[in-house]
């Protein structure tokens, strides 16, 4: 019988930021794999943290369309950037890049809702060939227009009570959003993968991704924001700039860190 160990994925990740300003990240993760075979009902599991001065959180006017307003009780703000007290971030997508693995196209698909005027989720990863559904809780009219450039896109009206919609990608595709044009402050984000090895971050800035039919090995960790998103499509996702870093296997138990964004300090 194969030894089983526990492992310490300890990686770190420099992000810049569209205004140039150098963000480092560094996570640490534990995860439990047997030697030379595929993992079983293992994760990944870590958190995303933001250290600096927040922006502040920008309110959404929904007056335009008075169901969108009445949806909710108090105020309601973009999606774009999130962090919560401790600072710790929010929709943060997070997957493995070029994985070895078992895993079939998942039999139960991603959903996407439309919900106070909001897309539910706001980040989601899918893998190639995955159905999608989409959606529409409100008692008003919307458009689900895809942005997608490798896959086709798509762009239809939903109105109120109208039975979900079944789409798919058949092609892995880097992030790219899904609006609303009646309500121009709706976007979903969606990246298209050719494995289920993905996790968002939610409203703690934790994030899990199930290993299951994962072989074990030495692989990358990928990460991604929209507010970076500009400044990593022009340096490539997951490239050698900074957005990946190579996750090592140790063969021995080691105990799991803390992971954080980290603004440097600034240049005299």
């Amino acid at each position: 019988m194969k030894n089983k160990c526990l492992f310490l994925l300890v990686f770190s990740i420099s992000l810049v930021m569209a205004s140039d300003i150098e963000v480092e990240v560094e996570v640490k993760v534990k995860a439990k794999v047997s030697e030379g075979e595929e993992t079983s009902t293992t994760k990944i599991m870590g958190k995303v943290q933001y250290e600096g001065k927040a922006p502040r959180p920008k309110k959404v006017n929904m007056n335009a369309d008075p169901i969108c307003g009445k949806s909710h009780s108090g105020p309601s703000f973009n999606e774009s950037f999130l962090i919560n007290k401790e600072n710790y971030m929010q929709n943060v997508m997070v997957w493995v890049n070029n994985p070895k693995h078992s895993a079939k196209i998942p039999t139960t698909a991603v959903e996407i809702d439309q919900v106070g005027c909001k897309y539910v989720p706001h980040v989601t990863g899918i893998m190639q060939g995955q159905n999608l559904l989409i959606k529409n809780s409100d008692k008003t009219l919307h458009n689900i227009h895809s942005m997608s450039e490798v896959n086709s896109p798509f762009n239809f009206a939903m109105p109120a009570k109208s039975d979900p919609s079944t789409k798919k990608f058949n092609k892995s595709e880097n992030p790219f959003y899904i609006k609303c044009d009646v309500h121009p402050w709706m976007k979903s984000w969606v990246v298209v993968l050719d494995h289920p090895y993905w996790g968002v971050t939610d409203a703690d800035g934790s994030y899990e991704i199930d290993l299951n039919g994962l072989e074990a090995g030495e692989y990358e960790l990928c990460f991604w924001h929209e507010k970076w998103d500009k400044s990593m499509k022009e340096a490539g996702y997951c490239s050698d700039e900074g957005y990946k870093q190579t996750i090592t296997v140790a063969d021995k138990s080691v105990d799991a860190g803390i992971q954080s964004f980290k603004r440097p300090a600034k240049k005299k």
